[in-house]
């Protein structure tokens, strides 16, 4: 008898001993190798999916954004030391929201994707002199032709 250890899946029992000739049998016989649950790789995720933690934040600063304006309208009314306090702590709040909004998203990682981009697809040399000059100078005037000249059509 080896000693190599077998199991084969059961869907009721779940994994049960056998034979290595028990487990090809059977894998052979379901023609699937069914293993239970699949690890499935988290992926990041994007500010356009719904449902995500983007969309609570958006939702926390839009809740702060409007609690803002109502300090700021009761200030307007009576100035106070309470209100002016949670003004201040507003503000505060709503700038490290954003801050983390930024870093969930991770701009400072996409923050030269385009400028590099444009640093890849830098036309050669004599093209931008081409265009610099047809811009700079001004289009020179045709010869008149001979139609020009009989305008009556005399």
């Amino acid at each position: 008898m080896s000693e190599d250890m077998h199991y084969r899946y059961d869907p009721k029992k779940g994994y049960v001993a056998c034979t290595a000739a028990e487990a090809w049998d059977s894998e052979e016989r379901e023609k699937t190798m069914e293993l239970g649950n699949a690890y499935v790789a988290p992926v990041k995720k994007l500010l356009t999916d719904t449902s995500t933690r983007f969309d609570h934040i958006n939702d926390l600063l839009d809740y702060l954004n409007d609690g803002l304006v109502a300090v700021e309208n009761s200030l307007e009314r009576y100035d106070n030391v309470k209100d002016a306090q949670r003004k201040k702590r507003l503000e505060g709040a709503i700038a490290l929201v954003n801050i983390y909004r930024d870093q969930l998203a991770n701009l400072d990682g996409h923050k030269w994707d385009l400028n590099n981009l444009l640093d890849k697809c830098v036309p050669e040399r004599g093209v931008l002199e081409a265009i610099r000059k047809a811009r700079i100078e001004p289009p020179k005037a045709l010869p008149p032709t001979p139609e020009d000249d009989n305008l009556l059509g005399v």
